[in-house]
């Protein structure tokens, strides 16, 4: 196996639950997490952490910003 596959292999195990947290949130599957689907996941989530967490403040969390706080302490990893 060479490298390339090897380290192609590694980030997909360490992606792979970051993609289930992500999707869990995402109630109807459109790739992104709306403040209701947030809330209706993570209802003990301090008022403020959506907003935290939607880096670009376009009202939905992508994939990137979940990990993006999850890296940072804000979210729980998945």
């Amino acid at each position: 196996m060479t490298k390339e596959l090897k380290i192609a292999g590694l980030a997909m195990i360490f992606t792979m639950p970051l993609a289930a947290f992500a999707a869990s949130m995402d109630a109807d599957g459109d790739g992104a997490v709306t403040l209701s689907e947030f809330q209706a996941a993570m209802p003990d989530a301090e008022a403020g952490t959506f907003s935290i967490v939607d880096t670009n403040a376009d009202g939905v969390l992508t994939e990137e910003e979940i990990a993006s706080a999850q890296e940072a302490g804000t979210l729980p990893e998945g």
